[in-house]
Formats: C-alpha cells, structure tokens, sequence
C-alpha cells in the first residue's frame, strides 16, 4: 500500500463508520417510532428505495438519513385548481415539518408537463419546498398514487403512515365547503412529530386523476381525430380555452391527452358539461349536455390508449372572438377598483356598485361581462338599485366593494341575470327590453374563488340596449315563500311556494337559486284547464353552478296560471356542505349559512297595461312575504 493510501486509509474508516452510525441511527429511530404502527399500513411499508430529482437537477432519497422523524410528500398540479388552492396550506405545513425534523417534498408526476412549465408553476406560487419532478412516474407507481393533491406520510423506517386527501374541505371536484372539518394530512404529520400514533390511516382523495401516457399508435376504434375532437369542439372548449376561468384549455389532441382520466370522470358523473336541468322538462337554448352515446365514446377512447387517429379526420379547432362578443356595447361600466383576492381561504360574494349615470330611462336588450382575472372569478350576477341601498352598504365597508355573501343585501328593482364561464350573451327577443331607470346603479356581484395565490381582478360590464322602436317591457317575477324552516336533521325537507299570474305572460327564462342545502328544485305551471306546463327540474342542485336557463321558445301562459315550485333541502350531517356542525334549524336569509329557495322568471306581456298590473301584482306578493318573514322573526 502506498503512503497516500495509508494515509488516507484511516479517514477512511471514519467515513465509513459515521455511514454505518447514521445508518443505524436512521433504523434505530424509525424502529422507535413505528413499533406501535401496524405494518399492514396504506399500500406498502418498506420505502426505502424511492428517490427523485428536484426541480434543480438535485437528487432526493426518501426518506433521507437526515429525516430524523420521516417524510411528507404531496403529488401536485400545474393545472389542477383543487391542488393549486391548497399551496398556501402546504406552505405552512412543510414549514412545520422542517421545524419538528420531517422532510417535505412535492411531486409533479403528470404526462406531458414540460420541466419548464413545472418550474413555471413552483415560481409564480411561490413554492418554497422542494418539489421533484416524477417524470419516470417511479415515484407514483411505487406510491400508487392516483390524484393530485394527494398526501403521504412516511416514517423513517420507510412505512407508509397515512395516504389520502388533505383535509374535506372538497367533498367532490367542484363542490366545497366553507372550511374544512377534518386535517387528516396535518394530524399525521402531528401524529408522527409526536411519536404518535397515526389515528386515520388512509382517505380517498379528491382532486384530478392522474394521468397515463398516451398510446397515439394504439389500434382502437375510437380516436381524437374522427370521434372525440367533435364533441370537446362543441361541447367544452367555448369554456376550456385560454382567457377563461377554467383550468385547462381543450383545443388539441395533446390538451385532450394530458386530461384524459378526468375528462372521463367530469362526463362519467355528468359534472361536466355543468348543465342541470332534466332532460324533455321545459325546452332550453344552448343546452350543454353530452348525450349517453358521446359520454361512452369518451371513456373508450381513453380506455383505448388515446390514439390521435387518421390525419385525414383533423378537424380545425374551433375560433373564438376577441373582445365583446356582441360589438361594441352601447354602456361600458367599469370597477373603480382592482378588488384583491387572497390566495386561500374560502370563497367570497363581493358587490360593486357601479352608476349608470343615464340621464333617462333606457331599455337594455342584452349585458355581457368580461372578468379582469378569469382565474378567480366564477360567476357574476346584476342587479339593479334606484334607492341608493347599495350606496350606502357600500359606505359602510373601508374594501373594494362590500359584503360577502350570496345576494346584493338589499330588495332589488330588478335583475339583468347572471354570467357563467362559457356563457355566450344574447339579446333579448326584438322588440323587448329591461328597464334601466335614470341615475340607477348596477350592482355587480362577482362569485370569487382563491386560485392558491394572490390575485387581482378588475372586471367589466357591457350594456346593450334595445332599438327605439322597442315597445315591448320585461318585467321579472320570483317565486317564494319565506315562511321557512328546515328542521335540524333532516334529510329531505320539502318546502313549497306559488305565484298565480293576474294577466297572460310569456316566460322568457328561468334562474333557480338556493344555497348549501339546497338538493333539488322543481317548477309547473297549471293552466285555468288544469294543463301543466313543466318549466325547470334540477335534480342535482349545485350551488356552485347556479345558471341561467332561457327558453327556446316563449312560455305562453293566459291570465290565472299557477307557477308551482317545490324545493327540496338536506339538513343532515349526511350532507358534506352543510354548513352547521351538528345541524342547526335553518331558515330564511342571504347569507350562505341560510336558505333562500327562489326561481325567478323573466317575462313579457302584449301590452303595458298587463305588464303594469302583474308587477303591481307581484310587489302585493313580495310585500306579504316581507310580513311572512317578520312574523318568523318576531318573539
């Protein structure tokens, strides 16, 4: 041996036995700590071959030597809005875990996300963990995971701890609570900190499917070019295309692959397209609803490998206007003010009040929105104020805008209906207008969601009025009945309200609302000869997705129908959105904790004189339900 070697020889030795310590330190500790934990633990228990490679190239074994205690790692999304929404909580948990000696990473183990999109992502939310890019899908396929977010806890010794959802605060893709009840992520990493016993030990996790490589060579009978490219161009991508506020666009054979599974999912459940009512009960325009036959054609093509097909069936993605859709709108109101919009946190109703400043009255043919930031705004309504009460809710607040919740906070003279993403405006029929009366306010309600960063939005309204020679007012009409109470427990509470028309009308469209508990709404109308008319059915209710319904044709009704609604509420523990834990007995109100069951019409009459006596009609029936609902409240 050679001086050099022997000199080194014992330096060595040393390295090698510091190795050997950390080594049985690491068994040691890990042994410690998961002696009291079963070893039939979530999917496997030895997990001490995993690595990846950060975002810089770097390696990572997981778990590390270093990880004293263990490790948490949480599969992410560049294009998931339910993983994104959850980076500020994972922030403060992986803060944690390096305080109490637990690593924490992120996965990004998506097909098709580029390096660079992946470092696009980490830098615009200000990640501050380390996050490895799963590109082999080692990581996945040794974990089993299959959604982002989805968590997992591992101890030192390499056994699986917990795997699941990071806390309920979703109960389903699109449908949320206030805040959430259960922290199972958290509660393992407290559990594991502590020497603790993991208490639950696996959940389901809810999120977006992760997805497979795409097979375009695969032999299917099924393929993007001749049989799925026509229905995402007709059904999805009005929506799912750059500039609006979904979270992925759906213009291309690779858009379609890299969302695959979810897509199957989203039509699988019928969540998407987001269109509720029943199909034959009342005749709608501009229905959004895939029939059974293009649901399974979907799910084929995905089970057949995703082949792009035949080059000679490319179809050329659709185009979309610039700008207002309807030309250069008549009115344009703006936001005095960006609004801000935290990063997490729950949703929030917040109002603008934004004068018109006409100088006389105008009859309006259609409103068109344009969201200043489509990443957080959901959906926007418009309501009409010549009192002044907006004004003064509004000099009540020091923010931009003011209140925070479903509803302007105050009796409206009206309503210019509600914008959805994907929602194409449209004029109201020739000849009719909505009456703006002079110096009146529009009060724009905007539904705002956290994107998991910070945001601002400055959004506009366009104002279409209708031709001079329009003679013809649309009035509107809302069935209800405030005298409401749903009984703490209940599963399935019905509560009924009707309106009786004094004149002929013809309804023009329909807007269901109700809140949390809301599960189902369902209108009739009943001729004088006993003939029912159906007008809207909801089935499903989803407060998250409150639209519009216009019909394709005009509802005649002669003078003495009945509008018949029924609504149905579930007010059990059963429901994940309730928002009372245990359930309290809800009754009438705007805030989103309590119940407002509404369908609202808008509708036309041949002459001023009908029009003039069923408003006066209606204004009777608001004020008695105004001294139902003071009666409720009185001691």
């Amino acid at each position: 041996m050679s001086h050099a070697a022997e000199a080194e020889h014992p330096a060595i030795l040393l390295r090698a036995a510091r190795l050997a310590c950390c080594l049985l330190l690491c068994w040691m500790s890990g042994r410690a700590r998961a002696a009291d934990q079963p070893e039939d633990a979530p999917a496997a228990a030895a997990r001490d071959s995993l690595k990846g490679i950060d975002l810089d190239g770097k390696i990572h074994r997981i778990p590390a030597c270093g990880a004293r205690r263990g490790v948490a790692v949480v599969f992410l999304s560049t294009t998931c809005p339910i993983s994104n929404s959850y980076v500020p909580l994972l922030k403060t948990i992986a803060a944690r875990c390096q305080r109490v000696e637990i690593e924490f990473y992120g996965i990004i183990s998506d097909h098709g996300v580029t390096r660079a999109a992946a470092r696009r992502h980490h830098d615009e939310f200000q990640i501050d963990f380390p996050v490895l890019f799963d590109v082999s899908g080692d990581l996945r396929r040794q974990l089993q995971a299959t959604h982002s977010p989805q968590a997992f806890v591992i101890s030192a010794s390499g056994a699986l701890l917990y795997s699941g959802r990071i806390d309920d605060l979703y109960s389903e893709p699109g449908r949320k609570r206030e805040a959430a009840s259960t922290h199972e992520f958290h509660d393992a990493v407290t559990a594991l900190a502590s020497d603790q016993n993991v208490a639950v030990r696996s959940t389901t996790p809810v999120g977006c499917l992760l997805e497979t490589p795409a097979q375009p060579d695969a032999v299917s009978e099924v393929t993007f070019n001749r049989d799925i490219a026509p229905i995402l161009y007709a059904s999805c991508s009005g929506c799912h295309r750059p500039g609006e506020s979904t979270p992925f666009s759906l213009l291309s054979y690779g858009d379609a692959c890299q969302h695959g599974a979810q897509i199957v999912a989203m039509t699988q459940s019928r969540a998407m397209p987001p269109w509720h009512p029943v199909p034959g009960f009342g005749r709608f325009k501009n229905e959004r609803r895939l029939s059974d036959e293009e649901i399974q054609l979907i799910r084929d093509w995905v089970d057949g490998g995703k082949p792009e097909g035949d080059a000679a069936d490319q179809l050329a993605a659709p185009e979309f206007a610039d700008g207002w859709r309807l030309g250069k709108p008549d009115l344009v109101l703006k936001m005095k003010d960006a609004f801000p919009m935290g990063a997490d946190g729950p949703d929030v109703y917040q109002h603008f009040v934004l004068p018109t400043g006409l100088p006389k009255n105008r009859l309006v043919s259609a409103v068109e929105f344009r969201p200043g930031n489509s990443r957080v705004t959901h959906h926007a309504s418009f309501y009409l104020d010549d009192t002044g009460a907006a004004r003064r809710l509004q000099s009540r607040e020091p923010d931009v805008g003011y209140g925070s919740f479903s509803g302007p906070g105050f009796e409206n003279v009206g309503a210019l209906r509600s914008w959805l993403p994907g929602m194409s405006p449209q004029h109201l029929p020739d000849g009719t207008g909505q009456l703006i009366t002079a110096h009146s306010d529009l009060v724009l309600e905007i539904h705002y969601r956290p994107s998991g960063k910070a945001e601002l939005d400055k959004s506009v309204v366009g104002i279409h009025f209708a031709s001079r020679t329009a003679r013809h007012l649309v009035g509107e009409f809302q069935v209800m009945n405030k005298a409401l109470k749903i009984p703490a427990g209940a599963t399935e509470h019905r509560h009924s309200a009707s309106f009786t028309l004094p004149v002929d009308a013809a309804l023009l469209d329909t807007l269901p609302h109700m809140h949390l508990l809301g599960r189902e709404m369902k209108a009739v109308a009943t001729r004088p000869d006993g003939i029912q008319v159906p007008l809207v059915w909801i089935k499903n209710w989803d407060f998250n997705w409150q639209d519009q319904y216009l019909y394709a044709e005009p509802v005649m009704l002669p003078r003495g129908s009945r509008i018949d609604v029924e609504a149905v509420f579930d007010n059990s523990t059963g429901n994940p959105l309730n928002p009372y834990s245990p359930p309290q007995t809800v009754g009438w109100g705007e805030q989103t904790r309590d119940e407002m069951p509404i369908c609202h019409f808008r509708y036309a009459c041949r002459t001023l004189e009908e029009l003039v006596t069923l408003n006066s009609h209606y204004m009777q029936f608001v004020a008695e339900q105004r001294q139902i609902l003071e009666s409720e409240h009185r001691p």
